[in-house]
């Protein structure tokens, strides 16, 4: 593990995508409104728990770095997918709570990714226009390396900002 500091280059961060790239691998990447813990499977979902101190029953988010990636994992009615679409023209961050495709479900790794990041009823929360390097990562290990980017604040559980 290492604690090493890497200042945002403006575009995709190489070294960014390697650690998340590998097993249970962790960074701490700057967002609109703060820092965020971002990892891409069980284990590092595990480290991002013990990290912020926080109980199992209370999943991350999953990180969208696309609507197309949106539109491939949540179950969207035309309300929720205007709401998407009129946030991401602006800009805004946007997060909602909602189920699961079933066909999505089925592409979650069998590695115990599932229960640390969906809670009994098969939802997440699905967050849109977080920040630039955020959005870049999201993006970049669902097209080329197929996997999903998991989140949580990079506060201790329950503590707020800082």
């Amino acid at each position: 593990m290492s604690n090493k500091t890497i200042h945002w280059n403006g575009g995709l961060q190489p070294e960014a995508v390697n650690i998340l790239s590998a097993d249970g691998g962790m960074i701490v990447c700057p967002t609109k409104v703060g820092y965020i813990i971002m990892t891409s499977d069980a284990k590092g979902l595990e480290r991002k728990f013990d990290a912020k101190q926080r109980n199992r029953n209370k999943p991350g988010v999953v990180l969208c770095g696309s609507l197309a990636q949106l539109k491939e994992l949540a179950q969207l009615n035309p309300e929720i997918e205007a709401l998407y679409q009129q946030h991401w023209d602006k800009d805004v961050l946007l997060g909602c709570i909602l189920p699961w495709k079933e066909e999505a479900v089925a592409r979650i790794p069998e590695d115990g990714s599932k229960e640390l990041m969906m809670d009994r009823r098969q939802t997440s929360c699905f967050v849109i226009k977080f920040g630039v390097p955020g959005e870049n990562l999201a993006k970049e290990l669902w097209e080329n390396h197929g996997k999903f980017s998991f989140a949580s604040s990079a506060n201790p559980s329950g503590k707020g900002n800082r």
